[in-house]
Formats: structure tokens, sequence, C-alpha cells
């Protein structure tokens, strides 16, 4: 039998080598606070040492490895484990407690006994020999012929139970799961997730977003949880996952805290029988310049009736200024809307870059066999009756993206509503009539619908696209591919998307980091519930994953998520055209006390701060403000804010170093009874802004710049707009209330915080562990 010896007090790892021993490798030796800093040649050791213990498991026939084959399996990898020993007979347990020569624990370990505790097959204390053989004898009688050996090891004593773990999600592959542990841990919920392999940041990120975390700093007296050794511990399972696709789940509950080191003194790898598909390696290009930002497009189908999507969209076309040639395309010939049609796509007289194919879904595979012939780049499929409507619909698509992929003709859609890409002026959208101003936002959707509510929401608020992009059913090419092409597209600053399901994750995961190391990302996701998943995959044929695991994709990606189209909206006006906050203290400057004590709370729930300003700055406000205004954050001005005491408050407050942003409640918007003379809208908001409001807003967006502090404007009544451009590098934003500007904030900074990590796609990039916040 072999001792396994690894203990986080002693600075090596060693087997002792006894007669039926199994184990031949010999384990590098690892330091403190290094656990997992394997170099390449102990990886490849540790590699080959799990291989051949899942191998020997699977060609028997096991589903999942005991409890020493496991802990062997940890040690390989440099997870601490107790010292011990399997052993087959009372002699041998005898010899190997008065081995340990201290208290122990035995345990009943085989292949079926995944729940120890409470089968009775844990004792623990055993002192002395013969106490270990008569325990052996118990826990063989409890075992009732499940059991293939007895674990003897040293007993762990410690003072906090923590749980870590493993399980592939189908979509976006093995997720590591932290939190606390032992026989509550199912009752108290309290686990996070992350994505595997993690990086020196999600490792040491990750405890810090459990509920119960202050448990991991010092506790009764115990020591802090040595956070370096937690985070080599979850890189070590996200590594072993990475490593052996055949391991299935992973649970290792508890992990024991002693003196501040974690060990893990139980542990259970269930296999899998079935190899984990790898994702098909994908060859076709696809060529989304062509489809965002074509100089010629084709309408097939098209026709000068606007109740029909071929005279709609082409009426869209039009009426948008696109500064492209347009071809009509129908069978019957006409003039449609002043243009001559052809009566085939192969009568062009030249190939455009984009076919819209506005014709009905039985025509769609044969009308892109002729755009492969006549050699057009890229389509856009608009018919809908495929994925979304079950099996038959399903093989009809997947027969239209081959047949696209063999033309060499990248496709959008089937189901969608086509797309907007004001960097060519082109809105190629049907039946509704969607032309948005130009600006730096683009939009990428799996819902023509809500994709329709987004562009208008923009349009009503003032807010610039660039693109828009619906990509329906995703038979070929998807949001995943526009996100990855708007990632280096310099017409964008943000870029938006509407989610409902992801196919692969992990393709998500690689695009999303990659664009959020230069551009925010701001995701609405939906169908995350099971009402949701339904209504999605009767919607656009989507698939809806884990909502735990999506958030732990989107969190290491550095993507910003949200729930509403209000919030989309609001987050992306705000990391397009303002500076991103260097932290989370900020001043609340308001015309009167009940909106800044809202102000105050919104700060708070979203974890920022009210900044604790310096007396002279208080100082500077007593010239300015009359004598009984708040003098505390938020700073009340107490109706005093018009003329020049407004902008030099907000001067003062923004250059103040002590203040990382600044929320602006009620300067704007202001109904004065004889002095604001301004029309209301039917929908109560005034329509424009008084030349006084025009001035405080200039000075928001010189401010902005030079400060490199945002600053969120809140009217006291609805203004119609929430950008404005005064030709700076910043553009003011106005949101709906001081609820709204918070929550802005606090992603805005989350968002800055990633950003200022670095790039995590930049494997070079050496980076010190340490927390995110």
């Amino acid at each position: 039998m072999a001792v396994l010896a690894v203990d986080a007090n002693k600075t090596e790892k060693r087997i002792k080598t006894l007669p039926d021993d199994t184990v031949h490798r010999r384990l590098k030796p690892y330091k403190k606070n290094n656990l997992v800093a394997m170099n390449k040649k102990s990886h490849e050791i540790a590699r080959a040492t799990a291989a051949d213990l899942i191998k020997e498991a699977l060609t028997s026939g096991k589903a999942a490895l005991n409890e020493w084959q496991s802990k062997t399996l940890f040690a390989a990898y440099g997870i601490p484990v107790p010292e011990g020993v399997p052993v087959k007979s009372e002699t041998e347990a005898a010899a190997a407690v008065e081995q340990i020569r201290g208290r122990a624990v035995l345990k009943a370990i085989g292949t079926d006994i995944h729940h120890k505790t409470e089968a009775g097959l844990v004792v623990l204390g055993v002192e002395d020999p013969e106490e270990a053989a008569a325990t052996y004898r118990l826990l063989k009688k409890r075992a009732a012929g499940a059991l293939e050996a007895v674990l003897v090891e040293q007993m762990v004593a410690g003072n906090r139970e923590l749980m870590v773990g493993m399980k592939r999600d189908p979509v976006f592959g093995p997720v590591v799961a932290f939190g606390l542990g032992g026989v509550l841990a199912e009752a108290l919920g309290d686990v996070v997730l992350a994505l595997a392999p993690m990086d020196d940041w999600d490792a040491a990120e990750l405890p810090d977003l459990i509920k119960a975390r202050s448990l991991l700093g010092s506790f009764r007296g115990f020591p802090p949880v040595d956070r370096v050794a937690l985070a080599k511990i979850l890189q070590a399972i996200g590594q072993i996952a990475i490593d052996h696709p055949r391991i299935a789940e992973i649970d290792v509950n508890p992990v024991l805290v002693r003196g501040g080191q974690p060990v893990a003194v139980d542990a259970l790898i269930i296999l899998s029988q079935v190899t984990v598909p790898q994702q098909a390696k994908r060859i076709f290009k696809p060529n989304l310049r062509s489809l965002l930002a074509p100089r010629s497009i084709a309408i097939v189908g098209a026709s000068d009736d606007v109740t029909k999507w071929g005279g709609s969209v082409l009426r869209n076309i039009l009426d948008g200024g696109y500064t492209g040639k347009v071809y009509p395309v129908n069978a019957r010939g006409g003039v449609f809307f002043g243009l001559q049609s052809y009566e085939s796509i192969e009568a062009l007289p030249e190939a455009p870059d984009l076919a819209l194919l506005t014709v009905g879904g039985r025509q769609v595979a044969s009308m892109l066999k002729e755009c492969g012939r006549k050699q057009i780049p890229a389509a856009i499929a608009i018919a809908a009756g495929f994925s979304e409507t079950g099996a038959a619909g399903a093989e009809a698509e997947q027969d239209i993206a081959r047949i696209a992929t063999e033309g060499g003709v990248t496709v959008m859609g089937p189901n969608c509503m086509g797309m907007i890409s004001n960097e060519v002026q082109l809105h190629a959208v049907g039946f509704v009539a969607l032309h948005p101003a130009r600006g730096t936002l683009s939009f990428v959707s799996q819902s023509g619908n809500l994709g329709s509510q987004v562009v208008n929401g923009c349009r009503r608020r003032g807010i610039g696209i660039d693109k828009f992009a619906s990509v329906g059913n995703e038979a070929q090419i998807g949001a995943v591919n526009v996100l990855d092409y708007l990632r280096d597209d310099p017409n964008t600053s943000c870029v938006l998307m509407y989610i409902e399901g992801i196919d692969d994750g992990r393709l998500f995961l690689d695009a999303a980091r990659r664009t959020a190391a230069v551009k925010p990302v701001v995701v609405l996701r939906a169908g995350l519930t099971e009402s949701g998943s339904k209504a999605a995959a009767s919607h656009t044929g989507a698939m809806a994953g884990s909502a735990a695991v999506w958030e732990a994709a989107a969190r290491q990606a550095g993507v910003v998520t949200c729930l509403t189209t209000d919030a989309l909206l609001d987050l992306g006006s705000c990391l397009a055209c303002n500076p991103l906050p260097r932290g989370r203290r900020i001043a609340v400057v308001t015309q009167g006390g009940g909106a800044g004590v809202m102000a105050a709370d919104a700060v708070a729930r979203h974890g920022l701060h009210l900044a604790k300003l310096p007396a002279e700055l208080y100082a500077a406000l007593d010239k300015i403000l009359p004598p009984f205004w708040s003098r505390r954050n938020p700073l009340d001005l107490v109706a005093s804010a018009g003329g020049e005491t407004g902008p030099r408050v907000l001067r003062t407050v923004a250059e103040c170093d002590a203040v990382d942003a600044v929320i602006a409640l009620s300067l704007l918007g202001v109904p004065m009874s004889g002095i604001d003379q301004r029309p209301v809208s039917g929908d109560g908001e005034y329509p424009g802004l008084t030349p006084w409001e025009k001035d405080l807003l200039a000075l928001v967006a010189e401010l902005m710049e030079s400060t490199g502090k945002p600053i969120i404007n809140v009217p006291d009544s609805p203004i119609r707009g929430s950008v404005f451009d005064y030709g700076r590098r910043y553009k003011p934003i106005v949101l709906s209330s001081p609820q709204a500007a918070a929550r802005v904030l606090d992603r805005m900074e989350w968002y800055g915080a990633h950003r200022r990590r670095g790039n995590p796609c930049n494997k070079n990039k050496k980076r010190k562990v340490g927390g995110s916040k």
C-alpha cells in the first residue's frame, strides 16, 4: 500500500512505497503558497498520473474514481489533501493508524459509495490500532458489499468548511463552483461559478462573490484563509477538467481550512463513458464586410406594394438615402419606385455585395444557389418557417446553410428582420420605418421585434446608431460572428446585444472577451427561465442555458449585463459617450433633498460610495452657496442652482480629487412659474432645452473632457433626448432617475476595472493574483 502525504503545513509531498503500491511516479515537491505553479514537466506528470487513473477506472467499467484515486489525482495537480492510505484488512488499518501518529479518520471507499457521511461510513477521532481494527470491521459491515477499501487519513481539524466542484455545462463546457461547504452546503446555496480555465484574476475574484465572503477573513481568532492557496486550488480543478474531458463532475466537499490553509478532505470524481464532443472547426470564413457595409444591394422579391416585404424594404432603403446601387429583382419584371427591376439574379449587370431575399421560405434555397453562381458574397434571408417551427423546418434550415456555405455566400437569418448600416446609410428593414440618426452604438439582436423596439427607443432618446443586425435563427452566421466583426469596426464604440440562446458558449466567450478588451459590450439576456427558454425556442429556434453559468461567462469576458431595454439604452449611451469612472466615489449634486436621499440609497444599493469630501471643497462651496445649504454629500443646493451658482458648484465638485463621478439631480427640466415658458409635449416631456440648460450641458461636456469623470444628469421633469452633442470628446447624458444613474455608474466602474486588469487574451502578460475590487 502507499501512504500519500500532502500537508499544507509542510514543504513537500511524498509517496512512501509499500508492497502493494500502484502509484509509481514521484510527485514534484511544492512550496507553500505556490501549490499548482507547475512547470511543463510536472504538469505532464500530473496529466499522465490522472490519465492512468481514469483509464483504469473506465476499463473496469467504473463510473467514478474512489476517494483515494481522486485524492491521488488532486495531489498530482498540487491540491493539498490529508496524509492517508487505503487499507484492505483490519491489520493494515491498525498499522496505518499507528503510522499516522495522531487522530485519524476512517472512511469506506468504493466506486458506488458517494455520500459516506449520510450512510455512517465515516468515523472520526480513531487514535489506536485496536480501535482502528474495530472501526474497519464496522465500516465493512455498514458498506454491505460495496466496500473496496477503507481510507485511513490524518484527521484535519478545520475551522471553516468550503466547497469546490466542477461540472460540464452543455453550452459553455467545464464550470468551476465555489461556496460554503459541509452538510449544509445544499441548504445554504451560497455558491458562485466560473468557467475553466481561470486566469489569476478570475480565481482571486471568485471567493469574493459569495454572500458569506467575510468568513474568509480573520474569524473568531482564526487567521484569514490563504487566498493565494485557495485561488490555486480553484485553478487546479479547472485545469483538471480541461486536461481530462472524460471527467464529467468533481465534488470536493468539504475543503477544510486549517491554520488558514485550505485542505481537500473529501473528493469525488465522476467519469463519463462518452468522450465530450469537440466543437467542429469552422473552415468557412464569413464576409461580414459585404453583409454589414455593402456598396450595392439586390432586393430579391422586390415590388412596389409596401404591404409586402419586397415593397416595404425597398421603400425603406430608398427613403433612408442609401449611397450604393440598388437592384430590384422580380421574375415578372417591372419598375418599382422608379427603379427598373431584373427578372433574375443571374440577369443582374454585376454581382452586388448583398442580396436581400424577401421571398418565401420555399424559395430561399434556390435563391441562395443563384447567389452562389453569381458570386454574390452575402445574403439576408428574411423568411420564417424554419427551425422555430420544428424538425422539418430545422432540416430545411440546415439545407440553406449548407447551400450558402458551399456557394461561398455569407447568409444572415432566416426568420430575421434585416439590418441597418448607417455607415452606408442603408436601412434594409421591412414593414416598420426605422431611420435612426447616425451614431456609434451598434446593436445585434436575435429578435427582430425587440430590435425594432430598441432602434425606435434610440430614435426617441436622440441616441444615434451605426449598425443594427437582426440575426434571426442563425443558420450559418449569427450574433457572435457579428460581435467579432464589430470589435474592429471603427464606426462602433459600443456593442449592444439581445441574446435568447447561445449554441457555442466558448465561441461567444472568446469573441466577447476580445471585444470587451477594446470596447464595451452590453447584453440584454433573455430565455434564462424555463418559461423564457420555451418561448425563445418557439420564437427563434435558440437554445437557452443556465442563468448562473451565463452570468459567470459574462463576468469573465467583461460583458456588461442588464435586464430591460431601458437599462440597455442607458448603459449603451453612457458607455459610448462618457468617460469611465476610475473608482466608486460618487458626489451627488441636487436641487432638492428628496432627490438626494433617493440617490444616496441607490448609490449604496449598487455598492458605490458617497464620496468623503475634503474640508477645502466645503469651504469653496460656502463661498458660492447660501449659508443654509446642506454641507454634506449629497450636496443639496436648496433650489439655488440658477444663474452662475449651479455651474460653479458643478465645476468645483467635478474637479475635486476625492470624487470619481457626479450625479447631477434636478438642475435640468425645472418648471419655474413665470420663467420657464417651454411647451410640454403630449407625453409630458419638455421638447427642448432652455439657453441656460444648453450652457450647463456644454459645461458638463467640457468638464468630462478635462477631468475624465462621468457626470450623469437627471432632470426634475422629463426632457426629450438622452444624448446631447456639443462637439467634444464626450457627450452629456440625461437619464430618467437617480436609480438609473447609480445603476449605470456601478456597471461603468465595473467595466472600467475589468479593462484596467489588462487583456486576458494576452497570455504572455503576467498579472499578480489579487482581488478585483
